[in-house]
């Protein structure tokens, strides 16, 4: 899967682990092997109301997976109407 299928900009190596840092994400790599994966794992922005839920992106790279992690908790900032 694809940034560009994903609707995900791309993000460099370091982006990718600079954004994590900054929402205290975490990023797997499944056993290498014919179906390996990436997997960005990071809690939705925090709403006054709202419980924090996680958002789990997979990639076949860690770029890949960390700029659809970042495109969904983008969203879910927007949906919530805050500025980050």
């Amino acid at each position: 899967m694809s940034g560009s299928r994903t609707g995900a900009s791309p993000m460099t190596a370091d982006e990718a682990m600079d954004w994590l840092r900054r929402v205290d994400g975490e990023l797997f790599r499944t056993p290498r092997g014919a179906r390996g994966a990436w997997v960005a794992v990071v809690r939705t922005p925090r709403g006054d109301r709202q419980a924090a839920r996680l958002i789990v992106a997979l990639g076949e790279s860690m770029e890949e997976a960390t700029s659809t992690a970042a495109r969904q908790w983008r969203e879910e900032l927007g949906a919530r109407g805050q500025l980050h």
